[in-house]
């Protein structure tokens, strides 16, 4: 048994980050283009973006920074941010073995929560798309209005505990960020780390997430499946 599989095993209850262990939600080249429709009303507004902003292929670091510095601006940015999500999640695929870590979990016994920097419209979009939405017990997306509050922020941790009415050592976190791992850290909670590469592995690990897989079946492989 691997370890990532042991530590689901112990767990109680299971936190799942969604875009990387469920699906690639925006993948290249499209996350570049919705990190430019993000950034298209701050420039409607005349708003000069420093050269990281600017360029880069991550919506939600533009999200962060309109919060930060560009307010009035924040919820045009947000309803794109989430217009953009949702799209995705209507043609998104699933990662490999993840709908069946789902239902593994579900038939276990193991509540599962989707937490996730993702808006929950999107979440709620792609579970209801794939009949998965009966194997999650709560999604728990970015708040509204305060990307302050996304993960490493524990906020959305934190309300997912208080969900389960549980101690973080009896749950387990699975997310493919290094914010992940250190949300799981701050909160006192096992990570399982999954890596699409193998530099995303060593940047984990580095991190401190307790195992890592480049295989999300793997996690759930000895869950009985009936």
């Amino acid at each position: 048994m691997s370890h990532a599989a042991e530590l689901l095993a112990a767990a109680d209850a299971v936190l799942l980050d969604f875009d990387g262990p469920v699906t690639p939600l925006i993948p290249a080249p499209a996350n570049l283009e919705v990190a430019d429709a993000a950034r298209a009303p701050l420039l409607a507004h005349g708003i000069t973006l420093d050269e990281r902003i600017g360029t880069t292929s991550d919506h939600l670091a533009v999200l962060r920074w309109a919060a930060a510095n560009a307010p009035h601006v924040l919820a045009e940015v947000e309803a794109l941010c989430d217009g953009a999500e949702t799209a995705a999640a209507s043609t998104a695929e699933p990662t490999h073995g993840a709908h069946d870590l789902l239902a593994k979990c579900r038939r276990s016994g193991k509540p599962v929560l989707i937490v996730s920097n993702n808006a929950e419209v999107a979440i709620r979009a792609y579970l209801e798309r794939w009949s998965l939405a009966s194997h999650v017990v709560a999604v728990i997306g970015r708040p509204t209005g305060r990307p302050d509050l996304m993960k490493p922020n524990t906020y959305t941790v934190d309300e997912a505990l208080r969900l389960l009415r549980t101690e973080p050592n009896r749950a387990v976190f699975i997310g493919d960020s290094v914010s992940d791992v250190e949300v799981s850290r701050a909160v006192g909670m096992p990570c399982i780390g999954y890596a699409k590469t193998p530099r995303r592995g060593d940047e984990l690990r580095e991190a401190g997430a307790d195992a890592v897989t480049a295989d999300v079946a793997e996690i759930g492989a000895t869950i009985p499946t009936i």
